[in-house]
């Protein structure tokens, strides 16, 4: 689940960002949306946020505002682009890193029924469904992400943490942690794995 534990970012530079990512080429996902959201353990929390950090779930009043303007920001370049699926994506983007899992959901899927081999939106799609609580439905796709990009590795690295964390599947979690160690010799780009080797390992 890595696309990012560390941005944070005013809301001029956000807007920005988001408009870069809609009318930019396509990029592959930084590395850790899905990180960011997915050990939901209390360690893996302690890591992911800097001491004394709020709750990701708690929006401010600031907050709040930021993602109104965001939202509005995006549904008028949809008003002109309405059938865009990277502006919808772009959405779905902006819900995510609100927490608000089930809007996220939904522009991700709106943006896959117009081009559904988008694997960085299939990719946010499976997290986005798992913290809806539904971990199958989140393995289902992030299968369909490696059938069409198998050296995707962000998608690898949710599998083993929703088998690991969710379903207990702990021989799969291996499975899947030593497929993505196979990649990470052939793409030095993949950040280090021991502190997921630990929880699987036990080591």
């Amino acid at each position: 689940m890595f696309r990012n534990p560390w941005f944070t970012s005013v809301l001029g530079l956000m807007v920005g960002l988001i408009l870069g990512y809609v009318f930019a080429e396509q990029q592959p996902v930084p590395p850790a949306k899905a990180l960011r959201q997915g050990i939901n353990t209390a360690a893996a929390q302690g890591e992911a946020l800097p001491e004394g950090h709020p709750p990701v779930d708690g929006q401010t009043a600031a907050a709040s505002q930021q993602l109104r303007q965001q939202v509005a920001e995006i549904e008028g370049l949809l008003d002109a682009n309405p059938n865009d699926p990277k502006l919808m994506a772009a959405m779905g983007n902006v819900y995510f890193d609100a927490s608000r899992w089930d809007e996220a959901r939904a522009w991700y899927e709106r943006s896959l029924a117009i081009a559904p081999d988008e694997v960085d939106v299939i990719t946010d799609l499976a997290v986005s469904f798992r913290n809806l609580q539904q971990p199958q439905r989140t393995i289902e796709l992030l299968d369909r992400a490696l059938v069409l990009a198998p050296d995707h590795w962000q998608a690898l690295y949710n599998k083993v943490v929703v088998y690991q964390f969710d379903l207990h599947e702990h021989d799969r979690a291996a499975e899947s942690l030593a497929q993505l160690k196979e990649l990470k010799k052939q793409d030095p780009t993949i950040p280090d794995l021991s502190a997921i080797e630990r929880e699987v390992t036990g080591g």
